[in-house]
């Protein structure tokens, strides 16, 4: 206990000094690029969804290493100088992954890291509490791509209609990128297994077959983002195609985790916004498998009506699925949107992720693929772990330490049930 206590403390002064320092760090960053400018480009990427992993891909393809730190969900206040910064002024390259929560905050980021090129990967409601209406979102993301000149370059999802309306609000050339043939650099032929995805790259007349270890149709999207970031930078394909397929997957995000029992388990827990949940599905319906469980906890933010969303998320899960598990107080929101539906689905609720690993582990067999989707706070990867044959103590419902991956945790062998604790009722 005292540990966890003493670990959440330190967390939460580097959070505090990631958010206070920002207005010490801004200026010290400015002047640290502008004293690069002329000999390092800045790339930064943003949007709502699938940053962290292209921001990791496009570091494998322009340094060939995506460093740990990125892991951490750190892209915001005094860590987006710090993270400028701490690639040095020799790299070429400085790549440099942007969120935002609030309105007014993109602004300032954008006269800080003056960009030379964008990667806007998609727009989705996640914040969207915090903002007025999505237009109030939307102009906010856009502020860092009205920010480029002339001469720069806004590598825009082609995909996405909401980003692809950023194009007339830039005056710089305008690449974009996808899984659609329209998109100026292409992934076609998408097959998932288990371990990874296999899809064919186009870059203009030129075309590679790919064999990431990442998994999912919007882990290829984030792959394509950055090989057009390196094609526009003049990489290589050989190159690109080489580095792409050493890209280890995000941790938290689709990462396949080999269970004790021959079963693959695919951990999406680091975020639960209600696009990403219906994203994930999508790809774990794409996987080949002898049989398919989802693993679901609750969703962020949903939108109003809040039993609509979890209704319709039951709903189209129930569609996938061999066997559905619930866990949580979200439990029952789920379960009011299946009562009147004729299922074949076998649907169950537990009450913590210790009872839905017992329940799992006499039960899963080699060629079972489950897909474990939740909110950060919830920890859900414990499931994993535990069938992996990690040992698993910590048994807290909710955890406040949201961007702490599990398995780095020193908290995960201490047993716990009540300390870090707090309400996540949707």
């Amino acid at each position: 206990m005292l540990i966890q206590r003493f670990y959440k403390g330190w967390i939460d002064f580097l959070l505090f000094l990631g958010i206070k320092s920002w207005g010490t760090l801004d200026w010290i960053a400015t002047a640290y690029r502008c004293a690069t400018r002329r000999i390092q480009r800045v790339i930064v990427i943003t949007g709502s969804l699938g940053k962290t992993t292209t921001t990791r891909a496009a570091m494998a393809v322009m340094h060939g290493v995506a460093p740990r730190y990125l892991h951490a969900g750190q892209n915001c206040f005094g860590f987006v100088g710090l993270n400028l910064m701490r690639q040095g002024p020799f790299s070429p390259y400085a790549i440099v992954e942007v969120g935002i929560g609030t309105p007014g905050q993109m602004a300032p980021y954008a006269s800080v890291l003056r960009p030379d090129t964008i990667i806007m990967t998609a727009i989705a409601s996640d914040h969207l509490t915090r903002f007025k209406d999505f237009e109030q979102l939307w102009n906010e993301k856009a502020a860092i791509v009205r920010s480029l000149g002339p001469h720069e370059l806004a590598i825009l999802n082609g995909d996405d209609a909401e980003v692809m309306k950023m194009a007339s609000q830039t005056q710089a050339r305008v690449i974009t990128f996808g899984l659609s043939e329209s998109c100026d650099v292409a992934a076609r032929i998408i097959e998932c297994n288990p371990n990874g995805t296999r899809f064919n790259l186009r870059i203009q007349q030129d075309s590679v077959i790919v064999h990431s270890r990442l998994i999912g149709r919007e882990a290829v999207r984030a792959l394509v983002a950055a090989a057009t970031l390196g094609w526009a930078e003049g990489v290589g394909i050989d190159k690109i195609h080489q580095r792409l397929e050493w890209l280890t997957p995000t941790p938290g995000r689709m990462q396949p985790i080999p269970l004790i029992n021959g079963a693959v388990a695919i951990v999406d827990s680091f975020k639960a916004g209600i696009e990403t949940i219906y994203a994930a599905i999508n790809s774990f319906a794409e996987i080949k498998a002898s049989r398919r469980i989802i693993v679901l906890g609750s969703i962020y933010q949903p939108l109003a009506p809040i039993t609509q969303s979890y209704a319709d998320v039951a709903r189209y899960a129930a569609g996938v699925a061999d066997r559905m598990i619930l866990i949580g107080p979200s439990s029952q929101y789920y379960l009011s949107g299946l009562k009147d539906l004729n299922l074949k689905t076998l649907v169950e609720d537990f009450p913590t992720v210790a009872a839905v690993a017992k329940s799992l582990k006499n039960e899963l067999r080699s060629g079972d693929v489950v897909l474990i989707k939740g909110r950060g706070e919830e920890k859900l990867e414990r499931i994993a772990l535990e069938l992996s044959g990690r040992k698993v103590r910590c048994q807290i419902p909710f955890c406040e330490l949201e961007n702490i991956l599990c398995q780095e945790c020193p908290c995960l062998g201490i047993p716990a049930r009540a300390s870090m604790e707090k309400d996540l009722s949707p």
